[in-house]
């Protein structure tokens, strides 16, 4: 049942078995980088997969005539393998369905092809049709492994329309919404009902418990937010806490999650604990620390510009702060530094302990409270969300917590998130990483996790630029085994 779905899903996931039975695939009809002639090894391959009894050959490539790759695919098939004519069977039928599918420009030409197969009167099954388009897609994959130059555009092309076969949108509606509830939320948050995919599907399944961690993977424009909206709908009865970094993205939630859930940007969760005392005793600001503040605070050092020196344990506060670190040591401190000329010069250990001492100085300073410390030494938004993370915070007003833009998070932050004892949910691109000058780590691939679930299909573009997209990513960072698909 669905061999060649299945085989094709282990390789991916690089399973030895598979991976053994595929390279024996290869070798068994001559696919291989030494042969000239590998594609019609592929197209022989694929004409000899079992086909149902039912199937009729001769009405199916009826229905095929009106595409306009047929006649091009039939006489490439006489052509060069001329033996085929003579089957009764279906091979011939397969051999001119593989060759179209190489010959195919785009998905709408794959997506043509497959509707001719699927009329009635070609007396194809979805299955027949699925599995043929698995074993070519299969092939085409390997091929690529085995270094034959071949264009990945085939294989993508035909991955697309699997996707879309396989993953049509569906409308959900929870048990409790009443029709004119969900229009009025429509009306007020401006969000309109959503027909949800089934990978997104497949998330509203999963009810979180305690002490779970589960990291949602979403590329650009799948609609993760969407989903965390659908999710807090479904399962109305448990709290939620949506953070983020970025302040826009909370003032969104507001608007648009339902009223079990709480948005906050992780600052202000750090404010109301922290933050306000040292506003109240007027030791705040709001404003980030900089160079030319921190090197008034430095004592003049004899050769050593203060400015120089200012960056340095400026960049040692920083990297601190964005730490799950207790204590400033070394390992806070840069390797490197612009001396005064521009010049790129390696930090010795002797300027490391300098620094790590200043900063710790600045440091104490900025925590003290009371009235002896002059006012230059003032906390900042960093500083007492550092304070809030080593106070060990627990959030027990929640069910679960979602973490938006993961990706982005710093040790600090995910030190706090993933020491609570509520569930925790992870989302995120993992390839759209723009803080990490802050210090921020790609959470998605460092933390554990009990349940992952990926979200693939962009809303945002169709399958050219989804295309180029997943191509970016194959070529530059070797991401194959989930592939961006448009919507």
């Amino acid at each position: 049942f669905i061999p060649w779905k299945k085989l094709y899903h282990r390789y991916l996931m690089k399973e030895e078995s598979a991976l053994h039975r595929v390279e024996r695939i290869l070798q068994d009809f001559a696919i291989t980088k030494e042969q000239q002639d590998c594609m019609l090894g592929l197209i022989r391959c694929v004409s000899a997969i079992p086909t149902g009894q039912k199937v009729n050959p001769s009405a199916a490539l009826k229905g095929l005539k009106s595409h306009h790759l047929f006649s091009g695919a039939e006489v490439c098939v006489v052509s060069k393998l001329p033996h085929l004519q003579s089957r009764t069977g279906p091979e011939n039928m397969w051999a001119i369905v593989t060759v179209m599918l190489l010959f195919s420009n785009g998905v709408s030409d794959i997506q043509k092809l497959v509707e001719c197969l699927q009329r009635p009167s070609s007396t194809l099954s979805h299955v027949d049709v699925t599995e043929t388009l698995y074993c070519t897609a299969t092939l085409l994959y390997a091929i690529r492994d085995k270094g034959i130059a071949i264009t990945n555009r085939i294989h993508y092309n035909i991955f697309y329309c699997l996707h879309l076969m396989e993953n049509t949108s569906v409308t959900v509606q929870t048990a409790e919404e009443e029709p004119l509830v969900s229009q009025c939320r429509k009306d007020l948050c401006g969000c309109p009902e959503i027909n949800l995919t089934h990978e997104q599907q497949r998330i509203l399944n999963h009810r979180i418990e305690r002490g779970q961690v589960v990291k949602i993977m979403a590329f650009a424009g799948t609609g993760k937010t969407s989903t965390l909206v659908k999710y807090a709908e479904k399962f109305a009865d448990l709290n939620f806490l949506y953070v983020a970094f970025n302040k826009s993205a909370v003032e969104r939630g507001k608007r648009i999650f339902p009223t079990n859930v709480t948005c906050r940007t992780f600052h202000s969760l750090a404010f109301g604990s922290i933050g306000k005392l040292y506003k109240e005793k007027g030791r705040l600001s709001f404003s980030k620390m900089s160079v030319y503040a921190i090197s008034f605070l430095l004592q003049n050092r004899h050769g050593q510009s203060l400015f120089v020196r200012g960056k340095t344990v400026l960049e040692t506060l920083e990297n601190f702060f964005a730490s799950s670190d207790e204590e400033i040591c070394e390992e806070h401190a840069p390797v490197w530094f612009k001396n005064t000329h521009g010049e790129r010069k390696l930090i010795s250990s002797a300027e490391k302990t300098i620094s790590v001492e200043e900063a710790r100085e600045i440091w104490y300073k900025m925590k003290k409270l009371d009235g002896d410390v002059e006012k230059k030494y003032k906390m900042t938004c960093d500083g007492y969300l550092k304070l809030w993370q080593l106070s060990k915070p627990q959030l027990s007003d929640y069910d679960a917590i979602f973490v938006d833009e993961a990706q982005d998070c710093t040790p600090a932050i995910m030190d706090i998130v993933v020491s609570q004892t509520c569930g925790i949910v992870l989302v995120g691109d993992p390839h759209q990483q723009i803080y990490k000058f802050r210090g921020a780590i790609n959470t998605l691939y460092m933390v554990p996790h009990s349940h992952i679930y990926f979200l693939t299909q962009s809303f945002r573009f169709g399958p050219e630029i989804a295309y180029v997209g997943a191509t970016i990513l194959d070529v530059c960072k070797g991401v194959r085994n989930k592939m961006l698909v448009g919507g």
